[in-house]
């Protein structure tokens, strides 16, 4: 969990995906509202996952009296095409109904940035803001509380796009990227320890958006630990190999400092290849399960190859069940899933039956 005021309005960035999260929003919120003397009583929700327990968060909060704004675009695109997409319908519903005008749930394709959902200072009075606990969450939460630079909204939206693409925004942005790429390796001797790195990143980051020139330092500083973190991935394209007929693996447990899109450019030039999958000790889902595998689609394959038909269609999307997709070209999975099902899945969408082979 992270947690900081930006533009004097307490922020928390968090994933809801257990009961737990859900008391850990419910009493954020509360604290933040006993420590203010506002009018406004409203929380945003802004680029959060839409789960069975963000819907819970939500709905208490406003039978506690509060306004609840939910402004997010992880909405499914066309007709549901499995469990995941009609649990998040389902969810949608729920939101819909329970927050009326103050509910928009778009898509990615229209609204490649969650800043684009609101305007400038918009939620500048706002008793708490809970955002997802990524580039995109924090660009939003940013604009909503009135601090914003020239780009950046297509800073965000690249930030929120593929690995290779988040390198190529503004000079600024890329001092966030490349702090995000040389951030300490999740350790469960020391859980906190990523946890802090990050939040004092996004801290420095924002103070750097409003002119401070020491955290613009200190973001600088980090530029050599990314050219370390580069030369790491061109080491670790170099190890990648091929597991199924145009899906590449590279493990990386042993490379815990990388940047994801050096590696995942390299991979992408790679003849044939389709997907590539990252065997990381990084994620939510290594958090809790030791081994994430991370799926993504080359971007020319993104219109024919759904990673989600991989999984059950009755999967839901959840760190406890080694499961984690919010769109058909990326996935995230955990060892058990990966060797059960996608590896097998994966297996049967590349490699032709025995009998059509020459």
């Amino acid at each position: 969990m992270i947690s900081f005021n930006i533009n004097k309005v307490p922020t928390l960035f968090i994933k809801a995906f257990s009961s737990d999260d859900v008391r850990t929003i419910l009493d954020f919120v509360r604290d933040a509202n006993t420590l203010q003397d506002r009018s406004s009583n409203t929380v945003l929700f802004i680029d959060t996952p839409i789960t069975t327990s963000t819907v819970e968060a939500v709905e208490k909060l406003k039978r506690e009296g509060y306004r609840v704004v939910f402004r997010d675009h992880h909405g499914v695109d066309g007709e549901p095409v499995n469990e995941r997409d009609r649990q998040v319908k389902l969810a949608e519903s729920k939101l819909a109904r329970t927050l009326g005008d103050d509910c928009c749930i778009t898509v990615r394709r229209l609204h490649p940035a969650c800043s684009t959902l609101v305007t400038v200072g918009e939620f500048r009075d706002a008793t708490a803001i809970i955002a997802d606990p990524d580039p995109d969450g924090l660009t939003a939460a940013m604009k909503a509380v009135g601090i914003f630079y020239p780009g950046l909204d297509e800073d965000a939206a690249k930030l929120d796009g593929e690995p290779k693409l988040q390198i190529t925004g503004t000079s600024f942005s890329q001092l966030l990227v490349k702090g995000v790429a040389t951030l300490p390796s999740y350790d469960p001797e020391d859980p906190k320890k990523r946890e802090q790195a990050q939040q004092q990143l996004f801290v420095d980051w924002v103070k750097a958006a409003q002119g401070d020139s020491r955290a613009q330092a200190r973001l600088e500083l980090v530029a050599g630990a990314y050219r370390d973190a580069v030369r790491a991935s061109e080491e670790l394209a170099a190890s990648a190999t091929e597991v199924v007929p145009g899906v590449v693996l590279v493990d990386c447990m042993d490379k815990p400092v990388f940047d994801a899109s050096t590696l995942h450019t390299i991979l992408e030039e790679r003849p044939g290849c389709r997907i590539m999958v990252l065997k990381r000790g990084l994620g939510p889902i290594a958090a809790l399960h030791g081994v994430q595998y991370s799926l993504s689609v080359v971007k020319g394959y993104q219109n024919e190859i759904s990673l989600q038909q991989l999984v059950p269609s009755e999967s839901t999307s959840d760190p406890q069940a080694g499961i984690i997709t919010n769109v058909s070209f990326l996935l995230h999975v955990s060892e058990t899933v990966w060797r059960e099902q996608v590896l097998p899945g994966l297996k049967n969408a590349f490699i032709p039956p025995a009998s059509s082979r020459p």
